[in-house]
């Protein structure tokens, strides 16, 4: 049989079904195809049939492969997901990651050979610090929410990440930062040797001599405007009362006495301006029953809640306690210059001395009269040299701190120092004791580092947001300034310039 013959009866045998249609067709059709096909090569036709039968069975493998795989994507996406919603029942429905945690480095070093060999090698006392990363289930189950969530849930104020619930109370700083930055801390309860009792004791008689009706006067300028004694009187024996809560007028004369290094003599060079020459240490009491008369550092008035709109100075808040279990422990002052609405540098003091003013009454409250103490926290960020107050408030202002809030400050943390904020400290500088000085620290630029420091001294949940932590409070001056019997004029707000010319 020749090639030619075998062909045509191969493709009559295989593909006859598919021709089976060209049968019916009229002879006028059928005499036109057949013309065609006499006008072209014999193969042609075999090809085009080929190629139409291949298309066929790829459009009936098509449905066939689309099941399969979806199949096949079932089999390993069921066990998978169910795996994820399974591991991630117990963790909470949340679109961002919970927050780092500082802990030290000698509490997270494993037990073991290698564990041993590191705690060799670390010199006693040292004070490492790390970042502890959120836990790697907990951040990939809250991921899977949030992609699932759509991002459809209602956004509150801008968070960097939220506190892990398991974390609900306050972290404690560890010993070694307590130790570090002992000066933003004050226990409730500490021992008074009897050589300062018995000069506590003599200042408050002597006190009483110098000053007419220092009982009534006294009572009148409470913390706070009426908040907490201010002269601390004697409290009533019994077993929890500290040593000084045993003396009249106790925690006071420490404060100055303190300050004052505790002369035998009770002569001292302290307030610096007004005894510079040395004076008796009353004098620096009764200077300061004038200034609460006279100024009323717990007041405020209209052009004051202006300059402060936006919150360049405000009290929030208070720092970790000393030991576990105490409730003293110093309220924070966060100021932000780069915020004041300038209207007047004189408002402007009455600002910043009735946060501070505000936030040792508050600690005075909360620890039950032991403490009444505060740190401040300094964010220099769009501050400029139009915002700058004259040299003669910042003067002024510094004197009111040094002579009427002695032994109130713990710490001052300075952040985002930019050039402006650089000369204006250095101008700040010069004007207070070295003691201060050594407690002021400049917070270094790498966020994590800052961090760290912020927590030690703030606490965590009081890190706020605009500086990397976690906290979202907004001020707000008409909440902040909500209190109507503290509001007074202008006028009366400067009046003290006349009355008390010493701070003019």
């Amino acid at each position: 049989m020749s090639w030619a013959r075998w062909r045509d009866s191969s493709f009559n045998v295989h593909f006859g079904a598919q021709l089976a249609p060209f049968s019916s067709l009229e002879p006028t059709r059928r005499s036109s195809t057949m013309a065609k096909k006499s006008q072209s090569p014999r193969h042609k036709p075999v090809v085009k049939l080929t190629e139409e039968l291949k298309t066929s069975e790829k459009v009936e493998f098509m449905p066939t492969f689309l099941l399969g795989a979806a199949f096949a994507v079932l089999l390993v996406a069921v066990p998978f997901f169910s795996g994820i919603l399974w591991m991630c029942k117990d963790v909470p429905v949340s679109p961002v990651l919970p927050c780092p945690q500082i802990v030290s480095k000698k509490e997270s070093k494993k037990r073991g050979i290698l564990g041993f060999l590191k705690q060799k090698q670390s010199t006693p006392n040292e004070v490492e610090l790390e970042l502890k990363v959120p836990d790697p289930k907990d951040s990939v189950c809250r991921l899977v929410w949030g992609f699932f969530s759509g991002g459809n849930q209602d956004a509150g104020p801008p968070m960097t990440c939220i506190p892990d619930e398991k974390e609900s109370t306050p972290r404690r700083p560890s010993p070694e930062l307590v130790e570090k930055y002992k000066s933003a801390y004050t226990p409730e309860k500490f021992e008074v040797s009897s050589a300062h009792s018995q000069l506590i004791v003599t200042l408050g008689e002597r006190t009483r001599s110098f000053v007419p009706d220092w009982d009534e006067r006294s009572d009148k300028v409470m913390w706070g405007g009426t908040g907490w004694p201010w002269r601390a009187p004697k409290r009533q024996p019994n077993s929890d009362a500290t040593d000084l809560e045993k003396l009249d007028g106790g925690s006071l004369y420490f404060s100055y006495l303190r300050i004052m290094q505790w002369p035998q003599s009770l002569f001292s060079h302290f307030p610096f301006k007004l005894c510079s020459k040395g004076c008796n240490s009353e004098v620096a009491v009764a200077h300061t029953l004038e200034f609460r008369e006279k100024y009323q550092p717990w007041m405020f008035s209209p052009t004051v809640k202006k300059e402060n709109e936006k919150g360049f100075v405000f009290f929030h808040g208070f720092s970790e306690s000393m030991k576990e279990g105490e409730n003293g422990s110093h309220g924070i002052v966060w100021i932000r210059p780069g915020l004041r609405t300038k209207i007047d540098d004189v408002a402007q003091t009455r600002a910043y001395v009735n946060s501070l003013e505000r936030a040792v009454a508050e600690s005075l409250i909360r620890s039950n009269g032991r403490v009444g103490k505060f740190n401040v926290v300094m964010d220099g960020s769009g501050f400029s040299m139009g915002l700058t107050p004259s040299i003669h408030q910042v003067k002024v202002f510094v004197t009111m701190l040094q002579d009427h809030f002695p032994d109130k400050l713990g710490m001052i943390l300075i952040a985002n120092l930019g050039r402006v904020g650089d000369i204006v400290v250095r101008m700040f500088l010069p004007l207070i004791s070295e003691e201060v000085r050594n407690k002021i620290i400049v917070l270094p630029k790498e966020p994590g580092e800052r961090q760290r420091i912020l927590n030690a001294v703030v606490g965590y949940e009081n890190s706020p947001t605009w500086l990397g932590g976690v906290d979202t409070y907004q001020f707000n001056s008409d909440d902040y300034y909500s209190d109507a019997q503290f509001l007074f004029s202008d006028e009366e707000a400067k009046a003290y310039i006349e009355t008390m010319p010493y701070h003019a």
